[in-house]
C-alpha cells in the first residue's frame, strides 16, 4: 500500500498558485480595498477604499498612492499526516492585475516522504505554473496549468539507505480551475462558496525487494481531484483592510492509496528491468476544516496566514499550516 503523493501534491499547488482558499487572489485596485482570502471584491461590493491622506489632515498634500499592477508572492507552508511523515513546501510568483483578472507565474518546490512496506520513499517535487483568472461583479473565476519534475531521494530502510537502481527522476503535470460567488452579506461579512477541480499525472517509484537483483521500477498514477468550499470572511480594522475567515470542504480523489497489481509476473524471474508496473488506485472523500487572517502591513505589502485540518481520510488526516508575503509595486 502506498499514499498518493500526487494527490497531495495537486492540493498543495493548487492552494499556493490558484486556489481561493489561499493566494488566489487579484491585486487590489486602486478604488477597491483587499479582500478576504484572495477574492477580489467588486467594486461595488468591497467597502470603500479610504484614503489615508483623507483620515490625516497632517497628510492632507500627499499624493494620492500610484497604482501597483504587479505582485510578488513568497510562501512556505508544512504539513504532517497523522502516523505519517511530514511535507513541506516553498513558492514564489509573480502576479499582473489586468483590469478585474490577473495573470500569475510561479515556482515551486514541495518535499514529501511515502512508506510502502516499511521504506522511506523521499522525493521532490520543482514544479512551475501559470494560471489566469479575475473577478467579475462578485464572480470568481481561476485556472491554471502545472508542469515540472520530481526527483527521487534515498530509498530507506532498517537495514540502510540507497539510491534508485532504475529512474532517478520522472515528469508531472497538471491542470485546474475553480469557480466561485462572493455574496456581501454586510459592508464587512462575506461568504463565498467554490467548486474546484484539477487532473495531475506523475509516477511513483516501487522498490524492488531487496536481495532480489531486480530494478526499481515505477508505476503511473493518473489523478483527478474534485472539491466544494463554502467560506465566510470578516473585514476589519478602521478601512476595512484586514480579514479572517473560516472555512469547510468537501473533496474527493481518484487516487488516494495506490498498490502494486498483484499476479503481473509468474515469478521474479519474468521481472522486466524497465518499464512501469501497473498499479491500482483508491478513490476517496474527505473533509477539511480551514482558518485564514489576511492582514495589511502597509499600502503595499500584505501578510498571509492558514491552518486546515482534514478528517475522515483513507490516507491518513492531516494538519497544514502555511504563510505569505505578497508586496505590490
Amino acid at each position: 500500500m502506498l499514499h498518493s503523493l500526487p494527490a497531495c501534491l495537486l492540493l498543495a499547488g493548487a492552494a499556493v498558485l490558484s486556489s481561493p482558499a489561499l493566494a488566489q487572489d487579484t491585486a487590489p485596485l486602486p478604488e477597491a480595498s483587499a479582500t478576504p482570502e484572495g477574492a477580489t471584491l467588486s467594486t461595488e461590493a468591497a467597502p470603500a477604499a479610504t484614503d489615508s491622506s483623507a483620515e490625516d489632515p497632517a497628510n492632507a498634500d500627499q499624493p494620492p498612492l500610484r497604482a501597483a499592477p504587479w505582485t510578488v508572492t513568497a510562501s512556505a507552508g508544512v504539513s504532517n499526516r497523522d502516523d505519517g511523515p511530514d511535507g513541506s513546501w516553498q513558492s514564489l510568483s509573480l502576479t499582473r492585475q489586468v483590469g478585474r483578472g490577473y495573470v500569475r507565474g510561479g515556482l515551486m518546490r514541495y518535499h514529501g516522504t511515502l512508506i510502502q512496506a516499511y521504506t522511506a520513499l523521499p522525493s521532490d517535487y520543482y514544479v512551475a505554473t501559470l494560471g489566469a483568472g479575475g473577478n467579475f461583479d462578485n464572480w470568481v473565476v481561476d485556472g491554471w496549468a502545472s508542469y515540472g519534475r520530481q526527483d527521487y531521494g534515498r530509498i530507506t530502510t532498517e537495514r540502510g539507505s540507497r539510491e534508485s537502481t532504475g529512474a532517478k527522476s520522472s515528469g508531472y503535470y497538471a491542470l485546474g480551475g475553480d469557480f466561485g460567488r462572493i455574496f456581501p452579506l454586510s459592508p464587512r461579512w462575506f461568504v463565498t462558496p467554490t467548486v474546484v477541480g484539477s487532473y495531475a499525472e506523475g509516477r511513483l517509484l516501487r522498490p524492488a525487494p531487496e536481495f532480489a537483483d531486480l530494478v526499481d521500477l515505477e508505476t503511473r498514477e493518473p489523478t483527478w481531484t474534485l472539491g466544494s468550499t463554502v467560506r465566510i470572511d470578516y473585514a476589519f480594522g478602521k478601512n476595512a483592510d484586514h480579514y479572517i475567515g473560516a472555512s469547510v470542504s468537501r473533496n474527493w480523489t481518484s487516487n488516494a492509496v495506490s498498490e502494486v497489481t498483484r499476479g503481473q509476473f509468474e515469478g521474479l524471474e519474468n521481472v522486466p528491468r524497465s518499464g512501469l508496473l501497473d498499479s491500482q488506485h483508491t478513490a476517496d472523500g474527505w473533509w477539511e476544516l480551514g482558518v485564514s487572517a489576511n492582514m495589511k502591513l502597509t499600502d503595499r505589502l500584505h501578510l498571509d496566514l492558514y491552518a486546515s485540518r482534514s478528517f475522515d481520510a483513507l490516507a491518513g488526516n492531516t494538519t497544514a499550516g502555511g504563510i505569505s508575503l505578497r508586496q505590490s509595486f
